[in-house]
């Protein structure tokens, strides 16, 4: 069987309008897992003309982001074409046969209609006949020798004139000669306002029937320049997120007819650091941001290690073999790695470690998940090293709260300088107060080493999901948003042991029930599953029966940030 190629057909014209967005969740896995909710309307796009001082003609670069569910179909697919690259594997993973994805650009000029037209609907993307005046390049292009799917920095020519424009561009281009004779043609933009916006359509074609279907995310923002544009220049960035890493391996590769072992890991971009791309390249400072990655092999020191192309930020697979020695296979390599960009001064922390060696000890039916936490970022500096399975302490879980927090909203929680507290200056500790997702043990105390209960443990987590949520919600006016928590979901089954679940507790412990985010501890004499929420008796105290255990607490944040984000 040969590779699957996962077509990136970015057709940069003004172009299509296809199926409605938001369609149905029935289908194949590639809509029910990743289009459930239709694509998400993308961000505006940035505009820069590039005028009458260029050696050829006139261009407009114009940088895009993609939705949340391409990125996710874009890890995935990455991580299949590694693992398997074959048809039938691509069938079984997403349930088409084919996939493609295009970018879709409508303009405007000087307020008059749109381009689009219902000609532009067809689902085999018959209305996509390319202009005869329109010239463009892709920023996939350079990628798409190994027939994977980059996000890359989403840059591309919008319009470059070559020779002229007809249609709707020809009045607002003009010609002129150069120093050495030729005639170029540029965009009057004193004159004239440009206007764009884009979308992405997602063309499959489903099993058995090789029928054509397109999903379709709604418009970006308009993005005007030129006389009445009103586009505002990028902010310059302040920080660089760190990246996660995950899917560690060891492979061969062979060089000058001699084998090595390397090291392979998946690198994800976050959102952030696009945009930290997007200014470097809007600015002339060019691909400014790199990777920055270093290995430790046995337990030693840190040390750099080269990255192929480490200027090229998008999400994928890596390498990296330390350059004094080769490595073994008993050896125990971590890699881990960050982002800098020497010409804003922006340097991220470092990101999660991956490698051979546990990065921490835990019970072995917890490190799947718990790999997945990494992967996700949930685990806070307090845990990097911490034996997982001991008791999680009040100022822990409220530094795994944050972390939460932090996914479900993909971005920082704020630094809090005030402090109200005699026993602890914990800096996630105060992050968390300040989100009120949890308070004192009284107005100067937060008894950090004080023990979590499970109970304890649900309801501080349900207070990220009512922060995230819920327009308006803060702790002390928790009791007003019950009936509208409540709407988020379905009373399940009691647990055998629900007379021993604090009222306070209550709809946090079920909630978390429903959503299979916490689960039971075993069953009571009657065969029902019980939850464990408190200790209750002397003995159940003696041996810490209902502690929430480190891993525990970690692994629910885990279902959290998968089943509600």
């Amino acid at each position: 069987m040969t590779k699957r190629i996962f077509s990136l057909l970015l057709a940069l014209v003004f172009v299509l309008a296809l199926m409605p967005a938001g369609a149905g969740a029935a289908g194949p896995t590639l809509l029910t897992k990743y289009f459930s909710n239709g694509i998400t309307a993308p961000q505006a796009a940035y505009l820069r003309y590039n005028g009458v001082d260029t050696d050829h003609g006139d261009s407009i670069d114009m940088w895009y982001n993609l939705p949340p569910e391409l990125l996710a179909l874009a890890a995935d697919y990455n991580k299949w074409y590694e693992a398997d690259g074959e048809q039938e594997g691509f069938v079984a993973a997403f349930g088409v046969e084919d996939c493609e994805i295009k970018i879709q650009v409508d303009a405007q000029l000087d307020g008059v209609a749109w381009q689009y037209t219902s000609a532009w609907d067809d689902p085999d993307w018959g209305g996509m006949e390319e202009p005869n005046w329109l010239v463009f390049s892709n920023c996939f292009s350079e990628n798409m020798g190994n027939n994977k799917f980059y996000e890359n920095n989403c840059m591309s020519w919008l319009i470059y004139l070559e020779e002229g424009a007809e249609g709707f561009l020809a009045p607002i281009v003009y010609s002129a000669e150069n120093e050495e004779g030729f005639t170029l043609f540029h965009y009057d933009l004193q004159n004239h306002t440009m206007a764009v916006r884009y979308r992405f359509a997602v063309r499959y074609v489903t099993t058995g029937d090789y029928e054509s279907h397109v999903l379709l995310s709604g418009w970006s923002p308009v993005t005007s320049i030129g006389k009445n544009g009103t586009q505002k220049a990028l902010t310059r960035p302040s920080s660089l997120a760190a990246p996660a890493l995950s899917d560690f391996s060891m492979e061969v590769y062979n060089e000058n007819g001699v084998d090595f072992l390397s090291a392979k890991y998946y690198i994800d971009v976050p959102d952030s650091v696009y945009d930290a791309v997007k200014y470097c390249q809007v600015n002339d400072l060019g691909d400014a941001v790199y990777i920055d990655a270093q290995i430790r092999v046995n337990g030693g020191a840190w040390d750099g290690v080269y990255t192929a192309n480490n200027n090229w930020i998008f999400s994928d697979y890596r390498s990296a073999a330390p350059d004094e020695y080769a490595l073994k296979k008993t050896d125990n390599v971590e890699i881990r790695a960050r982002f800098v960009c020497e010409e804003l001064g922006l340097t991220s922390a470092w990101s999660n470690i991956v490698g051979t060696k546990p990065a921490f000890t835990a019970s072995a039916w917890a490190l799947e998940e718990l790999a997945e936490a990494d992967a996700l970022g949930l685990i806070p500096d307090a845990l990097r090293e911490a034996d997982l399975t001991k008791p999680i302490t009040r100022a822990e879980f409220a530094a795994v709260s944050v972390k939460v927090f932090e996914a479900l909203t993909f971005t920082k929680a704020p630094a809090v300088s005030d402090n109200p507290f005699t026993d602890t200056a914990d800096p996630e500790v105060l992050k968390a107060l300040g989100l009120g997702i949890t308070n004192g043990m009284s107005a100067t105390t937060f008894e950090p080493d004080r023990l979590l209960n499970r109970e304890q443990a649900a309801t501080m987590l349900t207070r990220v999901f009512k922060k995230v949520n819920l327009s308006g919600w803060t702790l002390e006016t928790d009791g007003s948003f019950n009936e509208q928590f409540r709407g988020f979901f379905t009373m399940p089954e009691l647990f055998g042991d629900d007379a021993n679940i604090s009222a306070w507790a209550k709809d946090s412990v079920y909630f978390m029930a429903a959503n299979g985010i916490i689960k039971g501890m075993g069953s009571d004499a009657n065969g029902k599953p019980t939850f464990a929420p408190k200790d209750v008796t002397e003995a159940q105290k003696a041996v810490g029966y209902a502690n929430a255990t480190r891993q525990q607490a970690l692994l629910i944040a885990v279902r959290m940030v998968k089943n509600l984000g």
